[in-house]
């Protein structure tokens, strides 16, 4: 029944699921995870945005409805995790665009898909770091940073893109549509398929 949904739904939809599940697990673990000085933020969102990149099937979505999703979502973040509209935004579509220049270059595969997740991630940690520091929203500092959240939040978010990898691979794997651009059906190949022979042919062979 997949097979007859677009991934580009698909994508929205594990988006806000992903959205949700982020505001569930921190208020779930928020004892564990905002255990004082460490703090560990769960960002299935942003893992699940930069997904259709990481695992190949980016050219199954157009890459306006691409981006678009990540501005939706990032604006989603920005409303119900941040309270200010902006840095979220901003910095899914800065992070998209650092996966898809980076995957340029490698294959797809899990170890290509960790080693983009993984700049990816630092990356975004460090642009949100220094964005709310600009606003002075951030009182800790660099050592501070990298010890008690940094650290914490790529182990925590390592263990979910381990879980959720292979079952969203398999959502765009089952959505994948056949190219058919690809096919070349010729006449000739036609022909030698047809049993029957044409009637000028039997008028021939008598």
């Amino acid at each position: 029944m997949l097979k007859y949904i677009s991934t580009t739904w698909i994508h929205f939809i594990l988006v806000i699921i992903a959205i949700m599940l982020d505001g569930g697990i921190s208020l779930y673990l928020a004892p564990l995870l905002f255990k004082q000085p460490m703090s560990a933020s769960p960002m299935l969102s942003l893992i699940v945005v930069m997904m259709p990149v990481m695992t190949g099937y980016a050219q199954q979505i157009k890459r306006k409805w691409l981006y678009l999703i990540a501005l939706f979502a990032g604006m989603l973040v920005d409303i119900f995790y941040t309270g200010i509209i902006g840095p979220a935004i901003i910095g899914f579509l800065l992070i998209l665009r650092l996966a898809e220049f980076i995957q340029g270059y490698l294959s797809y595969s899990f170890s290509s898909s960790l080693a983009v997740w993984f700049v990816t991630l630092t990356a975004y940690m460090v642009y949100d770091y220094a964005a709310f520091g600009i606003i002075s929203l951030v009182n800790l500092n660099v050592p501070n940073f990298i010890m008690f959240h940094l650290f914490p939040t790529i182990i925590v978010n390592l263990i979910l893109f381990i879980v959720v990898y292979d079952f969203i691979t398999y959502l765009y794997n089952t959505t994948k549509k056949p190219d058919i651009s690809s096919y070349d059906v010729t006449l000739r190949d036609l022909n030698s398929r047809l049993a029957l022979k044409s009637r000028s042919q039997r008028n021939i062979s008598k």
